[in-house]
């Protein structure tokens, strides 16, 4: 099957890296058959949609039904097996501005009514045919799931009860937590107010977190509480972690200034933890940092390293990394 996405335009290569993450962590074979500006296109072993809903950075993900171009072109029927479903609508989101898209969508609407045998619905629709107009072409599909926006910002951290201006956008932690491939568990070291851990325990996963500090494992506690979620949430410090614990997959982001309550700076804190994380991660973690780091000195394998601007003086880099010999989708 081929799927058609709709990519969030600010972190186009984490979103692709967030999409084949997931597909991966699902064991679906797949392979990219084209990407653009804000446009993939993967033909895969079909998923169950469920799982798209873990998607961040991801508008919308379509099941694809081919390109046609503006003015003449036509959807391929004959490759096309749709089942008629009462009424639909049909939207050109127009990643290049040269085309008409109000009569594009007329045009491509007819075709649809003639194939189907359907009406056009465009408040309440029981299906949503999508175009994604871009390199001058009509990418055409029909919509799987879409990503509601209001959900990521009404978790904003600020509104959640406890607060910290350190914490992470919940867009971000969510496409981390499917960047490492998790489908059991996730382990946060460095919690802090539990942003990710709130993104990985609403997509059905053991949540585990680590923090030296006690109001932060307290402000934690009550986050995941305030989403009707639960958590392992300790106080401890991760540079001193037990080697025996195994955990299927960590997920951090670091804390970047000196550090006052464990009496070290930033460089040995990394130094101990990472030591220590590469021997409990069983299979893989996504580590950021505000600088470049050489995760290879404790082991790890660097399967990827994506660069996300926050703002003019912070640059975060995520690192997606893995266990020798863990090579297995």
């Amino acid at each position: 099957m081929e799927y058609l996405f709709y990519l969030n335009g600010d972190h186009e290569k984490l979103a692709r890296l967030e999409i084949i993450s997931l597909l991966r962590s699902y064991g679906l074979r797949h392979e990219i058959k084209y990407k653009a500006q804000q446009t993939l296109i993967v033909s895969s072993e079909a998923a169950d949609n469920p799982i798209f809903s873990r998607l961040a950075l991801t508008h919308r993900v379509m099941q694809y039904l081919g390109g046609i171009s503006p003015n003449d072109g036509e959807i391929d029927w004959g490759k096309v097996r749709l089942q008629p479903k009462g009424s639909f609508s049909f939207r050109i989101r127009k990643i290049d501005k040269d085309i008409n898209s109000m009569d594009e969508e007329r045009r491509i609407s007819e075709q649809i009514i003639s194939h189907l045998d359907s009406k056009v619905d465009l408040t309440s629709p029981d299906q949503e045919f999508y175009g994604v107009y871009v390199n001058g072409m009509i990418h055409v599909g029909l919509t799987l799931f879409a990503n509601d926006p209001k959900t990521f910002s009404s978790r904003k951290p600020q509104y959640r009860p406890y607060f910290h201006p350190s914490s992470i956008d919940p867009r971000l932690a969510r496409a981390m937590v499917n960047i490492s491939e998790a489908r059991k568990e996730v382990l946060d070291p460095f919690c802090g107010t539990g942003g990710i851990l709130i993104e990985a325990a609403l997509m059905g996963l053991e949540v585990h977190g680590i923090d030296i500090e006690e109001k932060m494992v307290g402000g934690t506690r009550l986050n995941l509480l305030h989403y009707g979620l639960e958590g392992d949430i300790i106080q401890a410090d991760s540079s001193k972690l037990d080697e025996g614990l195994k955990f299927e997959t960590i997920v951090t982001d670091v804390p970047y200034g000196k550090s006052t309550v464990i009496g070290q700076d930033r460089d040995d804190l990394y130094r101990q933890t990472f030591e220590r994380l590469f021997k409990i991660c069983e299979k893989k973690a996504v580590v950021v940092t505000p600088m470049e780091h050489d995760f290879t000195k404790y082991g790890f394998i660097i399967e990827d390293m994506i660069e996300v601007r926050v703002h003019k003086s912070l640059v975060r880099r995520i690192y997606k990394l893995k266990k020798p010999l863990w090579d297995k989708p």
